[in-house]
């Protein structure tokens, strides 16, 4: 049995969970906005007023087992980001690296031409000198854009020029040694 799909899901008495039974779409509702989810043939839940209880047909089959705790996780997440939000920052080191915040972000990383990223409705920026936050109520997507940003340049391990996640640690390399 999956240990993190047994645990049920607290509402809060703000947040809202509907299934619609022929289209298996689960729609969560709460005060930060609404998030909907297709959920897999075989998965069922048991919604009260309190609680969202995950199940599986069979809970010995693999597939299953891992979809359970993959599929709660994701409906813990839709519930607390209609509730509170998400937040994600990344900052960008180096000389001459900037970023600019308008209808797109611009960035100039070190290439001939500055990267345009387009903004998804979804995701709301703020930027302060080298450091870029986004709030969103999706998680998922929240990640994917920040994952994408910090791809376009990922921290040189000899200098460190490039987009780093606060408070995560990156290993600086020594570089050449002269004998």
């Amino acid at each position: 049995m999956s240990r993190v799909g047994k645990k049920p899901i607290p509402l809060n008495s703000k947040v809202k969970a509907v299934l619609d039974s022929k289209t298996k779409v689960l729609n969560i509702s709460g005060p930060l906005g609404e998030l909907s989810m297709v959920i897999p043939t075989n998965i069922n839940l048991d919604i009260t007023e309190s609680e969202v209880l995950v199940t599986v047909d069979n809970p010995k089959q693999k597939s299953q087992k891992a979809l359970w705790g993959t599929i709660r996780a994701i409906i813990n997440n839709m519930v607390q980001g209609v509730l509170e939000g998400f937040t994600k920052e990344v900052e960008l080191n180096g000389v001459g690296y900037r970023m600019e915040l308008g209808k797109e972000l611009m960035l100039h990383i070190g290439y001939s031409h500055p990267v345009i990223v387009q903004i998804p409705s979804s995701i709301k920026l703020t930027l302060k000198k080298n450091l870029l936050s986004g709030t969103s109520i999706d998680k998922q997507a929240l990640g994917n854009f920040f994952s994408y940003i910090h791809n376009l340049k990922p921290c040189d391990p000899y200098k460190h020029k490039g987009f780093k996640f606060p408070g995560r640690f990156y290993i600086k390399k020594e570089g050449k040694k002269g004998k």
